[in-house]
């Protein structure tokens, strides 16, 4: 696994757990104010990851 590999896994972690925290928020939410749909707010908090190919010649 090369530089850049590594680099790209510990930034998907990162989003990975960012986006469970938001879930986790807005669903702890939905629980209290029992509103199912509160947690549809949390899509507009996710956070994602893009990637450029990179030719290797």
């Amino acid at each position: 696994m090369n530089e850049i590999q590594k680099y790209n896994l510990k930034l998907n972690l990162i989003v990975l757990f960012e986006n469970c925290f938001t879930l986790g928020c807005f669903t702890t939410l939905a629980i209290i104010f029992k509103r199912w749909w509160i947690i549809f707010f949390s899509l507009l908090f996710m956070s994602y990851v893009e990637h450029k190919k990179v030719d290797a010649k």
